[in-house]
């Protein structure tokens, strides 16, 4: 795989069956009737390279008991140029655990450049390349080879990427493996795993800074596909007196609790809750291991009235905002901010238009192509 600076997974906040078919076109022209697969996607960005990366739910249910899980395979593709990006997109819709493309690129042609992408030890490659190209309108698959890899040289990679990041003056997200490069400054402890949120992304960052403004003390604060915790840990060490994290994927429940203890957070105050991807299944509490709301036919937890939150924070993708939008809009009190983030600046017209009838005095923060955008739920609610 190419190097970069940094290595990132974003959890999927909620996702429907395994094998739906997912409409490529979302990419370009963000349909709402796309519903987006079961994938559980990542993005990343950086000065060298452009990476994006998931956890496919491919991945996590279609190895047997016999798979070897420190053996994945790594897939170099020569593509156009002009469809890369979709292409990268693509592959993690079918079956690719992450993706990056090497902007430094020595391919051959001028017109060409290569992706690097990681697949399941058991992931069948051509079809899931064939799936990949057929859904951008691709008439040929590009070539590829295939190598197999070993995991544990995968993350002593990573950690090696990783570096510390400040987010703004007086706020660094420090990896657990490096010291802080300012003691005195509010220093976010992280080990991301395989969640979402280093707080080098642009889409975090946003985030983070609108939370940094909104809290003032003593807040509750929701974190709608928590991935490594970052928001909700962060909402605490600004003066939040309750974090809540939801998040569909084990994975990221495991990591937001280790980064929680990380940060010496108190379990009192960050609750973890795994939200079921089928329906009829119960809802755990990561510390408890017990049920902890009765679940709603649609697997969301209910929302009551002694339930609602003065900060709401969705840091996903477009596709589950748009189709999320009241269930997560329903989790604030009236008049709080509900902020909305994970996606590309050229797609906020259609969060604006979804959520205009939803929120008021909304405002938009954008930050190397990407865009976070806030408002006030209404009272009419």
């Amino acid at each position: 795989m190419s190097k970069s600076r940094f290595f990132k997974h974003l959890s999927y906040t909620f996702s429907w069956g395994l094998h739906r078919p997912l409409s490529l076109s979302t990419f370009k022209a963000c349909q709402y009737q796309s519903k987006p697969n079961s994938s559980l996607f990542s993005k990343m960005i950086s000065s060298s390279s452009s990476i994006r990366s998931c956890t496919s739910l491919a991945a996590s249910h279609d190895t047997s008991a016999t798979t070897d899980s420190s053996a994945y395979l790594s897939v170099r593709i020569r593509c156009p140029k002009d469809v890369a990006d979709m292409l990268s997109e693509a592959l993690l819709c079918f079956g690719a655990s992450s993706t990056s493309i090497d902007e430094q690129d020595d391919c051959e042609s001028s017109h060409e450049i290569h992706i690097d992408s990681v697949f399941p030890q058991f992931q069948d490659v051509d079809v899931s390349l064939s799936q990949a190209a057929d859904s951008i309108g691709l008439k040929e698959i590009p070539a590829y080879e295939v190598k197999m890899g070993k995991q544990c040289d995968w993350i002593r990679k990573t950690q090696e990427s990783f570096h510390p990041v400040e987010v703004t003056e007086g706020l660094w997200i420090v990896p657990d493996w490096r010291a802080p490069p300012d003691v005195r400054a509010t220093n976010i402890i992280l080990d991301p795993g395989l969640a979402f949120g280093t707080g080098e992304h642009p889409t975090t960052k946003l985030c983070l800074l609108l939370l940094r403004g909104l809290i003032k003390g003593g807040e509750l604060f929701l974190d709608y596909g928590t991935g490594s915790g970052i928001l909700a840990i962060a909402a605490l060490k600004f003066g939040a007196s309750l974090s809540v994290g939801l998040d569909v994927d084990p994975q990221a429940i495991t990591s937001a609790s280790h980064n929680a203890a990380l940060n010496n957070i108190e379990p009192e105050t960050m609750e973890l809750r795994l939200v079921s991807k089928k329906t009829c299944s119960p809802l755990m509490d990561e510390g408890t291991n017990e049920v902890v709301k009765e679940q709603r036919t649609d697997g969301m937890v209910p929302v009551s009235e002694t339930e609602k939150y003065d900060v709401v924070i969705a840091n996903i993708l477009l596709n589950p905002l748009l189709e999320l939008a009241d269930q997560i809009v329903s989790y604030a009190k009236p008049g709080a901010v509900v902020g909305l983030s994970g996606i590309l600046s050229e797609q906020l017209p259609y969060i604006m238009d979804r959520y205009s009838v939803l929120l008021e005095d909304i405002s938009v923060s954008e930050m190397d192509g990407w865009a976070c955008a806030s408002g006030k739920k209404k009272s009419s609610l």
